[in-house]
């Protein structure tokens, strides 16, 4: 927390941003001079705005760089004032737009064949193309639903919202699959990646929202929604679903503190899962630099970088 202190120093007022955390077991208090004299709120706030950038890049992180972060800030940033700068109207029918891609390419990396016009069609036009099957369509009218779940959520990060975002997903799918745990093994075809036995998964996931709960302090917030998706995905708690769960579970994380969503494209799926695939053995080292170009991406896509 950065709050605002004036202090009388030799008959001046001067402003200092002051922000307490705990560093290694201890607080610590770091000062900035922001001014002398009478400042105004919106003054203030940005410089708070600008002080707490200046603290994030300057913390050591475990899996980012300063450089990562510099960029990852610059990429928030420039989001925020590309959207700012839309009317309603363009908000909303860039929001639509994304959320289009979003639902095709996620639901392509698990094997869809819709296209990106198909994946429309169905969500925005309700228009089932020819020659699709059911699940197809289904697979794509709920992650949409998915979506507006995610977008309307005000709570944090827990077990029910997990099991109610794959109630969501698998809808109409596989009824008594959705929204509850699996209670056999699960095997990826092609893979020899091991998950856990399904009767450790209740507590497996239990303890991945402890853990969240534990470190969201301690992890600068990229890195958070990203280990939380690889650690989600490692236990692969339910029989369907795993891999868009993880990143819709993603993306809602990065929304918490406004980072911007990132989708993944199909056509960088196989660079993906064997990044995924390293993360499932705590090994990040493909995953972060992987999901940084992808943002990059995907924002130079909006015309925004």
């Amino acid at each position: 927390m950065i709050y605002h202190e004036v202090r009388d120093i030799n008959r001046k007022k001067k402003n200092y941003l002051i922000c307490n955390k705990r560093e290694r077991g201890r607080w610590v208090k770091k000062a900035k001079f922001i001014g002398i004299g009478k400042l105004d709120k919106d003054e203030i706030a940005q410089k708070k705005k600008e002080f707490e950038i200046e603290l994030l890049r300057n913390k050591k992180y475990v899996y980012l760089t300063k450089s990562n972060i510099e960029k990852i800030e610059q990429f928030k940033k420039e989001y925020h004032k590309k959207i700012s700068g839309l009317k309603k109207e363009e908000y909303e029918k860039f929001q639509q737009s994304f959320f289009t891609e979003l639902t095709y390419n996620s639901n392509a990396i698990e094997g869809s064949s819709l296209s990106l016009q198909e994946t429309s069609l169905i969500i925005n036009e309700g228009i089932v193309p020819e020659g699709k099957t059911l699940r197809e369509v289904y697979e794509a009218r709920n992650h949409t639903e998915a979506l507006k779940f995610l977008k309307e959520y005000k709570g944090d990060l827990n077990e029910l919202f997990i099991l109610k975002l794959h109630s969501i997903l698998l809808k109409d799918i596989t009824g008594r699959f959705a929204g509850r745990y699996r209670e056999s093994s699960v095997k990826i075809f092609g893979s020899d990646v091991k998950f856990p036995v399904s009767e450790k998964v209740p507590q497996l996931t239990k303890n991945l929202i402890y853990w969240y709960r534990k470190n969201k302090k301690k992890f600068h917030q990229f890195e958070l929604a990203i280990l939380v998706s690889m650690k989600l995905v490692t236990i692969h708690p339910f029989v369907d679903g795993n891999g868009r769960i993880s990143r819709l579970v993603m993306n809602f994380l990065l929304g918490k503190k406004n980072y911007p969503w990132i989708n993944i494209y199909n056509k960088r799926r196989q660079k993906y899962l064997e990044a995924v695939r390293k993360a499932n053995d705590e090994n990040y080292s493909l995953i972060f630099p992987f999901l940084i170009r992808t943002l990059e991406e995907n924002l130079r896509g909006f015309g925004i970088v």
